[in-house]
């Protein structure tokens, strides 16, 4: 074309035919570049709704800390050369609509290099958000700590001293046999108390075992051989025999005896009479007046005898002489020529 290139615009009545000045084509070149971007944003806005409106995705947004409300300025009026671009811009609308009709296939491919970069950048903080955020712990380290260690001194050690082996003695031996033959009178009491000494108003269970007395004997040929006025003392021998008295409280119920059987002592009956008969010599004779009475046995014939030594005339007596009615000590001469 010959003809110097002119185009005229009739917008809004203003006629743009008449060169312009610098300042009005640099706004001009500023207005059309801001009418382009902003359409690409749109595009791009546009693009991704499309993209992502069918499969909605609801992320779980961590609790982010409360922020401190800052306080926001209030927009004060726009200035007079503010308002004066405002109204150009307006005016060129149309002709930016008509620029960006130009350039929509090359804003289309920039709009798809961009939708890819936004979809890319989603999904990566998608990812960042969705990944849970777990507290970090600090744990307490202990820290060593010495701790002197006291050295242990030598300890002498003593051996043991073995523990002597406790012997049961004949004493013991023949207390333990007293016992079990007071058991087994308390238990016959318990169905007959009188026959062996007890009341009706007794505690079988208050009884107690009082001290053992030693049965003595003569032997036979001293027997033979025995003259009058001989004392019996030194004749006597033990029998192997004891007697116990049954107590309740002060009074004698019966005697129990024990015999010696080879290295065993035997737990014998209860006798009543013999307690009886006891009472009754302890009574006549006491110890009180320094007398001593002993208990005498021959094993050929049944019963009990006693001897007074501390009586001027010796004497051995039976026991059954307790029970009359003014008992007295026979000779022992006459006693010992009936044991022949």
């Amino acid at each position: 074309m010959s003809m110097p290139l002119k185009f005229q615009f009739q917008f809004a009545g203003v006629d743009f035919s008449r060169p312009s000045s610098p300042y009005r084509k640099w706004l001009r070149i500023g207005l059309m570049s801001l009418a382009a971007v902003l359409a690409i944003i749109t595009y791009v806005i546009y693009l991704h709704h499309i993209t992502h409106r069918a499969q909605p995705v609801m992320h779980m947004v961590p609790a982010v800390p409360a922020v401190p409300t800052v306080k926001v300025p209030k927009p004060t009026a726009p200035a007079p050369a503010t308002a004066a671009m405002m109204a150009t811009a307006t005016a060129t609308g149309a002709t930016a609509t008509r620029l960006a009709d130009a350039v929509k296939p090359q804003v289309i491919a920039v709009g798809n290099v961009l939708v890819e970069a936004v979809e890319h950048v989603a999904t990566a903080t998608k990812a960042t958000m969705t990944a849970p955020v777990l507290p970090v712990t600090r744990t307490p380290v202990a820290e060593p700590v010495m701790v002197p260690i006291a050295t242990p001194r030598p300890v002498s050690i003593k051996p043991a001293t073995p523990r002597p082996l406790r012997v049961r003695t004949d004493q013991d031996r023949l207390l333990m046999a007293g016992q079990t033959a007071m058991a087994s009178v308390i238990e016959l009491a318990d169905k007959y108390p009188d026959a062996y000494g007890f009341q009706a108003g007794d505690f079988l269970s208050d009884a107690k075992l009082g001290a053992p007395m030693e049965i003595y004997t003569i032997k036979e040929g001293v027997r033979e051989g025995y003259v009058k006025g001989q004392p019996i003392k030194p004749l006597l021998k033990p029998a192997a025999k004891w007697v116990f008295p049954v107590m309740m409280g002060s009074h004698i119920c019966c005697m129990v005896q024990v015999e010696r059987s080879g290295h065993d002592y035997v737990p014998g009956k209860g006798s009543k009479s013999l307690a009886m008969a006891w009472s009754k010599i302890q009574e006549q004779w006491p110890a009180a007046a320094g007398f001593h009475p002993l208990l005498v046995v021959n094993p050929e014939v049944p019963g009990y005898y006693f001897t007074v030594p501390e009586l001027p005339e010796q004497n051995l007596t039976d026991t059954v002489e307790m029970f009359y009615l003014h008992p007295d000590p026979s000779p022992a001469e006459v006693i010992l020529a009936s044991w022949r």
